[in-house]
């Protein structure tokens, strides 16, 4: 359950003349093949937190030296360089098995990836349109930077499948994932719009061609 307070950052929203068209869903969802679909069609700019994440990570920034400290030889991906590089399959198979190591990395890298969307939405700041991909918009309460929120919603067996697919993940590390965000239902409750994406025939097209007037 969620407190009233937590409700009321829910329900935030960008009020700036800029259109923001935050992006967010269950892992797996379409989030990405989403996004790309509006930036060919419409041209629209797109920050996604995930390569920020991923930035985050690079090798011999401040932060993937204080995950390797942590973490040591367990999550070092071979190299031809002399650069310690993160496995970030490794590293998500710790921290999605324990719940105070996932809360103490998103500790770290969180706050890099605001930084990263605040800076990236200034350089932007004359754009009419931008898409923010979050995929935890709501876990990191980021709904105060969007003017609106497209929920991606798929069933939970469409994202097992997807998962087991494309990260080659078990059922039981398919589960975890889904389980470590917000259930779909109460993300869905706060959402603006919902894009269905539960098959693989494209339909959601249709319903962002109706949504956005193209």
């Amino acid at each position: 359950m969620i407190d009233q307070k937590q409700t009321n950052q829910l329900c935030l929203r960008w009020k700036g003349k800029q259109r923001r068209i935050g992006i967010t869903g269950g892992i797996a969802s379409g989030k990405t093949t989403i996004g790309d679909f509006l930036f060919q069609a419409k041209q629209w700019p797109i920050l996604d937190a995930d390569l920020y994440a991923h930035e985050a990570l690079r090798a011999e920034s401040q932060i993937a030296q204080k995950i390797l400290l942590r973490y040591g030889n367990t999550i070092i991906q071979n190299s031809s360089k002399n650069d310690q590089i993160i496995n970030r399959k490794a590293l998500a198979k710790i921290v999605f098995q324990n719940n105070i190591e996932k809360k103490w990395l998103e500790g770290v890298i969180h706050p890099f990836v605001n930084k990263r969307i605040e800076e990236e939405l200034e350089k932007l700041k004359s754009n009419s349109i931008v898409i923010l991909i979050i995929p935890l918009l709501f876990e990191k309460n980021y709904t105060y930077l969007c003017s609106e929120i497209c929920y991606i919603d798929c069933p939970r067996t469409v994202q097992v499948k997807r998962l087991q697919s494309r990260d080659k993940l078990s059922l039981e590390e398919a589960n975890q994932r889904i389980d470590a965000q917000w259930d779909n239902a109460l993300k869905k409750q706060f959402s603006d719009h919902i894009i269905t994406n539960a098959n693989n025939d494209e339909t959601w097209k249709m319903q962002l061609k109706k949504l956005y007037n193209f």
